[in-house]
């Protein structure tokens, strides 16, 4: 893929030893690639760890966007994908990158050979016992965690959703994906990264720390379940889905 010019989207909030680790394996990665230009745009969504100044003192090339803690993952993402845009409209892809994602040498390498510029790569990441924690997902879906968009895919289907706060986004791409005919690949293993909950566990916490959760971002958020469900399932589903969750909240998982 010689002359290859793509944006890597990351977006980071309080893991500055993380962060420096997924730029430096991210960095060797391209490198390896050969023949790619690559612009770096990190969203640092408020962190207070010096995420944001050790960036700009080490990674200098990183165009670096502050956040004031409110964006979470799906915002933070198309901060940095909106930075990229204004900064060229031609590149020929865009990579999503978490920033506890651990690049191998030839992942941008595999990346961009099962890239023919008219579907999505996802590339898969393992844990440290070698089992795949994030990547292509039954269905199509995908998590965000290291997905390659071509230029043409973007053409079809543009940034993802800002309506969402953190999770569900990924997911909500890879459905308009299917609904467009876009076709998902994987690239295989591409590097390693620690597997977390998808939401905190309910049991032993009182009705008000659980109702709480129903609105926290990280949490059981009933507005990102709502829309996600809505967009994709319309809105009869979305209500006996949302129903549910209330329910299952609220009793705690029981």
């Amino acid at each position: 893929m010689a002359g290859m010019a793509i944006a890597v989207l990351m977006a980071c909030h309080e893991r500055r030893e993380t962060t420096r680790l997924s730029l430096c394996r991210l960095y060797a990665s391209l490198d390896a690639a050969k023949s790619v230009e690559a612009g770096v745009f990190l969203v640092d969504d408020g962190s207070s760890d010096g995420t944001g100044e050790m960036v700009r003192r080490e990674f200098p090339e990183v165009r670096v966007t502050e956040g004031d803690g409110s964006l979470y993952w799906s915002r933070g993402m198309r901060m940095a994908w909106t930075a990229a845009r204004k900064e060229r409209e031609d590149w020929d892809g865009y990579l999503w990158l978490n920033d506890d994602s651990e690049l191998r040498p030839d992942a941008m390498s595999k990346m961009l050979a099962a890239n023919d510029g008219e579907r999505i790569v996802v590339g898969e990441l393992e844990d440290s016992k070698g089992e795949i924690v994030y990547g292509l997902r039954e269905g199509g879906l995908f998590t965000g965690n290291c997905v390659f968009v071509p230029r043409n895919v973007y053409a079809r289907l543009g940034m993802l959703c800002g309506d969402y706060s953190h999770a569900w986004a990924d997911y909500d791409y890879a459905m308009q994906a299917k609904r467009s005919g876009v076709e998902v690949v994987s690239a295989g293993v591409v590097g390693k990264a620690e597997g977390h909950p998808n939401r905190p566990s309910l049991t032993g916490l009182p009705l008000t720390a659980r109702w709480r959760l129903l609105s926290d971002p990280k949490g059981w958020n009933l507005h990102d379940l709502w829309l996600y469900r809505r967009r994709n399932w319309g809105v009869a589903r979305a209500m006996v889905s949302c129903f549910h969750l209330v329910i299952h909240v609220i009793w705690g998982g029981r």
